[in-house]
């Protein structure tokens, strides 16, 4: 109930607001009509759209009032409205404009960063903050943009400096606490960052993302079970939020709760989580529950996004060998490896695909290969082991056998008892 009044208030602020603009609107028309020469009325009418929504119409403004009068306010006004409609690089371009009439603008530096920021442009962007910080030394905010620029260029530890900055000149700043944890985790600090997500939460306890990135460090930390606590707290302030219903479901899957990770895959995807990652994963639990046939739907879906992984093809080989169709298992696995040759469980695999098939000296060399790429792979052993048996070489068979049992696969001593007297 206090929140519908609430809301009701602030509508009724809002249009009231709006009303006010509107009437500022056509007074300052007015005004222009009067003193078509006026570069202070065309700048406020500019503003005043800007207000009501209308950038190409503040945009229009600013153009003339800059043509009557250039000065570095409205430069960084029409560079802000430019930004409001996606024109990063013209936005640049009055920044530009704004700090070379005045050097030492310091939210034409921070405007600018933010611009480059959005073009991927992480080094000029830290270069603007920089100077920012330079120009306004108390500035948290300032400090706060350069170390996420920063944490984008992997230098975890200056972030976690400027963090510090940033909380010292604002101890109450919930989201520098929640991204300096973002770097500890970058920089193998689960702990560090737990506990830099605790403060964000206590601050401000509907902090979604702080609960979801503190669900991942606690993950990985191996507390699966607060980790799954920490992504449902996360849903349950953000209902759409499907990278925490994917982050559930991939720790429930590690958990072996296969089904109650398919339900979260399927809300991840039902929130538009459209991502070769989330159908593969997918698709990997639906084939540890025996659907290896909606498990290669997934697969096919997962391809669709992305051709190029050879995990897809791999997993894809799974489903196909459990289907019995064992020409098609060696294709997928055919794929994985020219995407990706020294790809040892494929060739492992693909060799236990041409076992059925009776092709025992294919299955060897795949073994060989195998085996060549990972030396301790126990299981690769004990295959090729079978495989030489069954193609007559019962000495090199016992060998395998043998080097299995010695790697911990304690099955491969049957086989030793029963065929190497």
């Amino acid at each position: 109930m206090i929140k519908k009044i609430s809301e009701f208030f602030k509508k009724g602020y809002d249009n009231s607001k709006k009303r006010i603009y509107q009437k500022n609107l056509r007074l300052l028309t007015r005004i222009i009509e009067k003193y078509p020469n006026n570069s202070i009325a065309y700048s406020i009418r500019g503003t005043t759209r800007k207000n009501l929504g209308d950038y190409e119409g503040t945009i229009e403004d600013y153009n003339k009032a800059l043509e009557l009068y250039p000065n570095a306010k409205t430069y960084y006004s029409r560079g802000v409205a430019k930004c409001n409609l996606g024109d990063f690089t013209g936005a640049i371009q009055d920044y530009n404009k704004a700090i070379e009439l005045y050097p030492d603008f310091a939210n034409a530096y921070e405007s600018r960063g933010d611009a480059k920021d959005n073009l991927g442009d992480y080094n000029g962007a830290f270069q603007d903050y920089n100077k920012e910080v330079e120009l306004t030394p108390n500035n948290a905010k300032a400090y706060y943009k350069r170390a996420s620029e920063r944490f984008r260029l992997k230098d975890y530890q200056g972030a976690i400096q400027d963090f510090n900055k940033a909380i010292e000149h604002n101890p109450n700043f919930a989201d520098a606490y929640s991204n300096r944890g973002n770097c500890k985790v970058g920089a193998g600090d689960y702990n560090g960052a737990i506990q830099d997500y605790d403060t964000a939460i206590q601050m401000n306890p509907s902090f979604a993302e702080a609960y979801f990135n503190r669900g991942i460090s606690k993950e990985k930390s191996g507390k699966d079970q607060e980790a799954i606590h920490d992504y449902s707290k996360a849903i349950e302030i953000k209902p759409g939020y499907a990278e925490a219903f994917f982050n559930r479901g991939l720790t429930r899957d590690k958990l072996g709760e296969y089904s109650s990770a398919i339900l979260d895959y399927n809300k991840a995807i039902e929130f538009n989580l459209n991502d070769s990652e989330i159908f593969k994963a997918r698709g990997a639990a639906k084939g540890k529950i025996g659907d290896f046939e909606g498990a290669l739907q997934d697969y096919n879906k997962a391809l669709e996004l992305n051709v190029n992984d050879p995990d897809i093809y791999y997993n894809r080989g799974i489903a196909k060998y459990n289907l019995g169709d064992y020409q098609g298992t060696i294709q997928e696995y055919d794929k994985a490896i020219e995407l990706n040759p020294n790809y040892a469980k494929a060739y492992g695999n693909r060799g236990a695909a041409k076992g059925n098939l009776k092709d025992f000296e294919g299955e060897i060399q795949d073994y060989d290969k195998a085996i060549g790429l990972n030396p301790n792979n126990a299981k690769a052993y004990f295959n090729r082991g079978i495989a030489k048996y069954s193609f007559g070489d019962k000495s090199g068979a016992c060998n395998d056998w043998s080097k299995a049992g010695e790697l911990g696969l304690t099955e491969a001593y049957d086989n030793i008892k029963k065929y190497c007297k």
